[in-house]
């Protein structure tokens, strides 16, 4: 998994996208926009936020800002229903390098993140040495509906 196989993978599954920088790294941002009556008749915005960082070691503290740079990006980007109206807001923020702490793979697959107003955070961090994925491992209970959904999407960029 990298930046260039996140585009076309997004491509391939129709999902919107687009370039910025999070954090001053450069990332790739794709969009969905999903209603479905399963999730209570509700629309859920989503961004899915990449950004590279080589080499640099990943700790819990800057998946929390990434986090809090990604939620912002999507927050000034979203353009919908209000939140909390029948819709809602997920940022999947994924991290790649070849550096990660043990706290931060944990971080992840506890899904430690903060709860927001009609919006979700999901962290996600990938080795690019070792080619391993972590992500949230059980569906929490706020949002449940919604996460079966985030997860096809992570995996789907694999």
């Amino acid at each position: 998994m990298n930046i260039e196989t996140i585009k076309a993978k997004l491509t391939n599954n129709s999902i919107f996208h687009s370039e910025a920088e999070i954090m001053g790294k450069h990332a790739v941002i794709g969009y969905e926009k999903k209603f479905k009556w399963s999730w209570m008749a509700t629309q859920l915005n989503t961004f899915i936020v990449v950004t590279d960082f080589g080499d640099e070691e990943i700790t819990t503290g800057i998946i929390e800002q990434h986090l809090t740079a990604s939620f912002a990006y999507a927050s000034k980007h979203y353009n919908g229903w209000p939140r909390g109206l029948q819709s809602g807001l997920g940022v999947i923020s994924i991290l790649i390098s070849s550096k990660i702490d043990a706290s931060s793979k944990e971080y992840c697959l506890q899904l430690k993140s903060g709860k927001k107003w009609a919006g979700f955070t999901i962290p996600v961090v990938y080795n690019s040495e070792t080619n391993e994925l972590f992500s949230f491992q059980k569906n929490p209970l706020w949002g449940r509906i919604y996460y079966p959904h985030f997860k096809k999407l992570i995996h789907n960029l694999q």
